[in-house]
């Protein structure tokens, strides 16, 4: 009967909840079709009203751009008709086109080098004399403009010299007799320009973005998460703009409220359904349930008895009314040991928990009895079976009665064993380096700060060597990474036998080390362990059957101080190891504060050489050379030279070595041939006879795959006559000279440029590159003839090297030239060409040019 009765009540069950499926989905697809028609008529609205505004605003922006257009044709036109217009023709001009466009900042005429010469109004004379050409920014639209011959915008930026003033400018590109001859520009501010046009078009509720033709913002909102949008391309000159419309907020307006109506009729209707079939069968269900109450009680009472037999934790409960201990059979299996006696200490044996842990775990539990903590959680060590000890996890909590007294402690033990060798293999990992088994540099820096914070007032006796493999590139190329590891491993194994444990040897990365000296004495015991370390490498390492030797260049921190940070000691060992390296390798380099200094004096010539590269304001300086034979002025080298407002004149050798250590020599030298050349251009047309103009130029320009493409480009800019271009490159750059930059030279040289070795007999003289090299004039260096007056053997070194050349067909030029007694040994010896002081000091354009006029003028008069 009982059953039956069961059976009923679930066939009931059963046909109300059918019932209530079916109705609930019939009302739930009406409100759904409702919903849908409202929404695709509401969408339909806005997607109308949306391509309606976004129309109107592509349509303005357009009309504007025409007008623009409009504005530079017809300076065009008035170019065309005079094209010698003057400053005041130009400002009345720009005048009337500024008054009938008030979102005209500035128009400027640039001539056919793209340097403002006129600019209109007064205000923006600052622009005089700035040039279009080396900025990037502005390199593609200038290119497109003169090749095509069509008007061409930059996307908006803020305007120098503004705060947050967007422009947008408008060039022109200007002919005469068919060339090139300039640029009429437009400058148009951007914010005002576009805020009528919205504000004409666009009512405060939509949402609008202009996009320039790669993606990016150049007006408007961040990007409107809105789906519902209108996008359109507007196209405006030689670019296009996309312009993206999106309304603001929930696009359900009156329909949202029809719907929430629905909504909550629909809710209504379901929930007093629902509560209607509820109420039928809810008797029964109650029934239900008390008869299966008192098999659910027995089926718990069995889980609870299986859980404690199967569980993986050992579970325990300590009654503390009874003082009686219960456990479960998982309890031997994982501590190893079995409860004796009654309370905490049948758990907690002495003799079988880790001697340094008893005491806090004792502390833990003594916590929970007291009130202070309701649960407790503590790892510890405990011997198994064997005798080794195993790692645990005890956790549990104190249960109190209504008192406040504590009435049972109850928990479970874990093995952890496993845990904890994972976590100390991971930590291994973080602190150690896997592949030689030192300490990394992470373990090294928290050693480092440790011993920094202990650093008192007194004598320090710590010390930091960075040791760094010379040119381990070259074994890791030719040998393979796998050698190169197994290479690294004995490396940081010798490091480690000399050095002991008493100091710290750790792997920074790479091929570089780093060494913690500890409670050394003075400085004389740092530099006999680097003396030490250098003599280790003398040997060879002895790997796979074959022999490598290496060096090493060590950069040391002797006595570290309080109050430094880790990073900083670090930066000082690097600086003595660089310094260690330009020094020859294979040495040691001490670190102090001159390092650092020099350092700085170099970051700040290289902030001087890339703000005069910015300004276009770096200084040539020209020197005559002199034609023995003839007497007259055979040629003039350029000179380069910077001076800066904070460092003043800098001297070349300083610059040009920052330069080339980083990379900006490439800039600076394209900088200076091209500036030299145009130089020369001007004193050529104004009948300045200059003869050769010298150009001093680097081994990494001729590293530089356009290099040849550089030159000719510059030539047929400049209008420097090819067969006048003298290159010179010094001797001390020939051991780094590659057969494609010997082809360059040669290259340049069938081009008619002349090819120039400085500084011969400054080190690396060889006969063989006097063969080799395409040149055509030998430099002597004026360190010879200093010593030519005074020794013999000077004096025939000069004269061989001049028969030497000679035969092989080139010319000699000797520098250094500073007395007449000089000049007249070097006449005799038949030095072709002489450069000194004796017959011109170096000087700016202007004072050379006065040169050229006077020797010009003894010529007329000869």
């Amino acid at each position: 009967m009982e059953k039956q009765t069961s059976t009923e009540v679930a066939v009931m069950r059963n046909k109300y909840s059918r019932y209530i499926a079916v109705q609930t989905v019939i009302m739930l697809i009406i409100f759904m079709t409702i919903v849908f028609v409202l929404l695709r008529s509401q969408k339909s609205e806005d997607n109308y009203v949306l391509s309606s505004i976004g129309q109107s605003v592509s349509y303005s922006v357009q009309q504007h751009i025409a007008i623009t257009e409009g504005v530079l044709t017809s300076l065009a036109y008035n170019y065309d008709i005079d094209d010698e217009i003057d400053k005041h023709k130009f400002n009345i001009l720009s005048s009337k086109y500024m008054e009938k466009n008030p979102d005209i900042l500035y128009i400027q005429h640039k001539d056919k080098d793209t340097i403002t010469d006129m600019v209109y109004p007064d205000a923006y004379d600052y622009t005089i004399g700035a040039s279009l050409l080396g900025r990037p920014e502005v390199e593609e639209s200038l290119e497109k403009s003169i090749k095509n011959r069509i008007i061409t915008v930059n996307d908006p930026f803020i305007l120098k010299g503004t705060q947050n003033l967007l422009g947008l400018v408008i060039r022109y590109p200007l002919y005469k007799n068919d060339q090139f001859n300039g640029f009429f520009v437009v400058v148009f501010n951007f914010n005002t320009y576009m805020d009528r046009v919205i504000r004409e078009a666009v009512p405060n509720s939509y949402h609008i973005s202009i996009y320039n033709n790669k993606g990016g913002l150049i007006w408007g909102d961040s990007p409107w998460m809105d789906r519902n949008s209108y996008i359109v391309q507007i196209p405006v000159m030689d670019t296009y703009w996309t312009l993206k419309l999106s309304k603001e907020g929930n696009s359900i307006n009156t329909n949202g409220a029809v719907i929430g109506f629905i909504s909550v009729l629909v809710l209504f209707l379901m929930g007093v359904l629902i509560y209607v079939q509820m109420r039928l069968f809810k008797k029964d269900e109650n029934i239900q349930h008390l008869a299966n109450l008192h098999k659910e009680l027995e089926r718990l009472k069995e889980s609870y008895t299986l859980a404690l037999d199967s569980a993986n934790d050992a579970l325990w409960e300590w009654n503390l009314i009874t003082d009686e201990i219960i456990t479960s059979d998982k309890w031997i299996d994982i501590t190893g040991n079995a409860p004796k006696g009654h309370g905490l200490r049948g758990i907690l044996q002495e003799e079988t928990i880790h001697q340094e842990d008893y005491q806090a775990v004792l502390a833990e539990f003594d916590s929970c009895l007291k009130g202070e903590s309701r649960e407790f959680h503590r790892e510890y060590r405990i011997k198994n079976k064997e005798g080794s000890y195993t790692w645990v996890l005890n956790k549990g909590k104190v249960y109190f009665d209504g008192e406040g007294l504590p009435g049972k402690l109850a928990g479970a033990v874990s093995n952890i064993e496993e845990r904890k060798h994972r976590e100390a293999k991971m930590e291994y990992m973080a602190f150690y380096d896997m592949l030689t088994g030192l300490p990394n540099k992470v373990q090294f820096m928290c050693t480092l700060e440790d011993t920094l914070r202990c650093i008192g007032e007194g004598i320090c006796r710590y010390s930091i060597l960075m040791i760094d493999l010379d040119n381990f590139k070259i074994h890791n190329d030719l040998l393979g990474l796998d050698f190169c590891d197994q290479l690294l491993k004995q490396v940081g194994n010798r490091l480690t036998q000399i050095l002991g444990q008493e100091n710290m040897v750790a792997r920074f990365g790479g091929d570089e080390f780093l060494i913690l000296i500890r409670n050394h004495q003075d400085v004389k015991e740092v530099e006999m362990i680097c003396q030490n370390i250098l003599s280790i490498f003398d040997s060879p390492f002895v790997l796979m059957e074959k022999s490598v030797y290496l060096s090493v260049s060590i950069g040391v921190v002797h006595g570290l101080e309080a109050g430094q940070t880790a990073n900083n000691v670090l930066r000082n060992a690097d600086t003595a190891l660089n310094k260690a390296k330009e020094s020859g390798k294979n040495q040691y380099c001490i670190y102090d504060a001159q390092m650092h200094d020099e350092i700085i004096r170099k970051s700040d010539v290289e902030a001087c050489i890339r703000e005069a590269l910015a300004k276009d304001n770096l200084l040539i300086y020209y020197q005559l050379q002199q034609d023995l034979s003839k007497d007259e002025i055979r040629g003039v080298e350029a000179l380069a030279r910077l001076n800066s407002e904070e460092q003043g004149m800098i001297l070349p050798f300083e610059f040009i070595g920052v330069a080339e250590y980083t990379g900006l020599i490439i800039p600076l030298g394209s900088w200076i041939l091209k500036n030299a050349c145009k130089q020369g251009k001007v004193w050529i047309d104004s009948g300045c006879k200059i003869g050769r103009l010298s150009v001093n130029i680097s081994v990494h320009q001729l590293r530089n795959e356009n290099f040849y493409d550089l030159v000719e480009g510059i030539l047929k800019e400049t209008q420097f006559p090819v067969n006048q271009l003298e290159l010179e490159i010094t001797e001390s750059v020939l051991l780094e000279l590659s057969q494609d930059n010997i082809e360059i030279l040669k290259k340049l040289r069938s081009l008619g440029v002349s090819i120039a070795l400085d500084d011969f007999g400054t080190g690396y003289s060889s006969l063989n590159y006097l063969t080799v090299l395409p040149i055509d004039i030998l430099k002597i260096d004026k360190s010879f003839l200093r010593r030519a007056l005074e020794s013999e053997t000077e004096h025939r070194v000069i004269k061989s090297i001049t028969e030497l050349a000679h035969g092989l067909n080139l010319k000699v030029v000797c520098e250094g030239v500073e007395s007449a007694e000089q000049r007249e040994i070097l006449k005799e010896m038949g030095c072709d060409y002489i450069q000194g002081y004796y017959f011109a000091k170096p000087g700016d354009a202007k004072s050379i040019e006065k040169w050229f006029q006077k020797c010009g003028r003894r010529n007329k008069d000869y």
